[in-house]
């Protein structure tokens, strides 16, 4: 599937799943506990709006897990998203989101480029952003879990991209990642530690929504703790 045909699909299903729940858009999202189902379809219609009108502020999120800067613009970004629909109701939000798609989807495709200032990767960050939380708030919803399909290799392809990233900046030793009858090396040489699991645990995991705890209890070969003598 193209890219915008993955972000079409992924916007229906949730926008379905959210206006079939709309007397339920005040329930907390357990894993954005700061959110409401409504302040998540905020954030996600509005990242969508703010990429296709150029609003999206200069960013770069592969340096968020080091830069306290990048870390504050994007949540000034998300706060803004949520407080400037605040209000609305689902029905109004989800046709405000499919206002916007065709003119996404040209941009996802390539057809036209989106408005400058636009993150790296921001076709990736808009299918992988909505594919994790869809399944946010089939958590809130106690629904059954997203489909796997297309849309979450991406997310996932995303999120081992940001990871190997930090690996390599820190000089860690790589780290393997197995699922089904594939395996990922993110990082450079063998790796210290292998962890196995269905793929919608590693998303979950990568995607920040597991404790260290829970990602501990996964299965691992090697020790998941190891790091390079500059990071003991």
């Amino acid at each position: 599937m193209e890219i915008q045909d993955l972000y079409m699909t992924q916007q229906e299903a949730l926008a379905s799943l959210v206006l079939a729940y709309a007397d339920r858009s005040g329930d907390q999202v357990p894993a954005c506990p700061a959110w409401t189902v409504s302040d998540l379809l905020a954030h996600v219609v509005g990242l969508s709006w703010d990429a296709v009108t150029g609003r999206l502020p200069v960013i770069d999120l592969l340096e968020q897990w080091r830069d306290g800067n990048v870390m504050q613009r994007r949540d000034r970004m998300t706060a803004d998203q949520v407080d400037r629909v605040a209000g609305k109701s689902i029905e109004e939000l989800v046709s405000q989101w499919r206002q916007t798609t065709p003119t996404l989807a040209a941009m996802l495709s390539g057809a036209i480029p989106f408005p400058e200032p636009a993150p790296f990767g921001l076709a990736a960050i808009l299918v992988t952003d909505l594919v994790i939380h869809d399944q946010d708030v089939r958590g809130a919803l106690k629904v059954h879990n997203a489909p796997d399909g297309p849309a979450s290799s991406l997310a996932l392809a995303t999120y081992f991209f940001s990871v190997d990233y930090r690996i390599r900046q820190l000089a860690l030793p790589a780290l393997g990642v197995r699922y089904g009858d594939k395996t990922r090396i993110l990082g450079t040489g063998e790796p210290a530690a292998t962890v196995s699991g269905p793929r919608f645990e590693l998303l979950r995991a990568f995607g920040g929504r597991r404790s260290r705890e829970q990602i501990l209890a996964f299965n691992w070969e090697g020790d998941p703790t190891h790091t390079s003598p500059s990071h003991q």
